[in-house]
């Protein structure tokens, strides 16, 4: 389809929007494949729930402080991406069924260093991989060219979306729809 006809109306482009620059068989691709990513990770997050008993995003805050034993607070939650009261809780939860430990070895007790129960490392050793260190994992194997590329196509489609959730990035995800 030609831009001359974006804004006439069609099955694929109804009475009041355009297609812009994006042609509709490419946009339902993209659809596509966006389902098929939230797919894979929604039912990955139930297969880790039903492994481990704890949540996807615990499991990959256990990941992290498994693979880097002494993370802070702010370390953990850069890693995972998420605000740091997010990071909390949620390590709250995970000390709570005594999978991490918060200890506090610096003569400034209000450093907390975080690390990994001998029950966690347990649960790490059947555990299969969380799904949000999985499409980190497909992320970082993709040439730096093409992320850099994704990483603005999507800048744009979330400035497109106008969403009213500003900070959905910093909420891990847990694949509950």
């Amino acid at each position: 389809m030609s831009l001359s006809h974006a804004s006439h109306s069609s099955p694929d482009n109804p009475p009041g929007t355009s297609a812009s620059s994006a042609e509709p068989d490419v946009a339902r691709s993209v659809i596509r494949q966006l389902r098929v990513i939230i797919r894979a990770l929604q039912g990955h997050s139930r297969t880790v729930e039903r492994a481990c008993g704890i949540s996807a995003s615990q499991l990959w805050a256990l990941w992290e402080l498994q693979r880097t034993p002494g993370l802070n607070v702010s370390d953990l939650s850069r890693r995972l991406s998420v605000h740091a009261s997010t990071t909390s809780n949620l390590l709250d939860k995970l000390e709570f069924r005594g999978l991490i430990e918060r200890r506090r070895p610096e003569k400034d007790q209000r450093i907390v260093r975080l690390y990994v129960t001998d029950a966690g490392m347990e649960l790490l050793d059947k555990a299969p991989a969380a799904p949000q260190g999985e499409l980190n994992r497909a992320l970082q194997s993709l040439p730096k060219g093409r992320l850099e590329e994704l990483d603005q196509g999507l800048d744009l489609l979330v400035e497109a979306m106008n969403t009213t959730e500003p900070k959905a990035g910093l909420q891990p995800f847990d694949g509950k729809s």
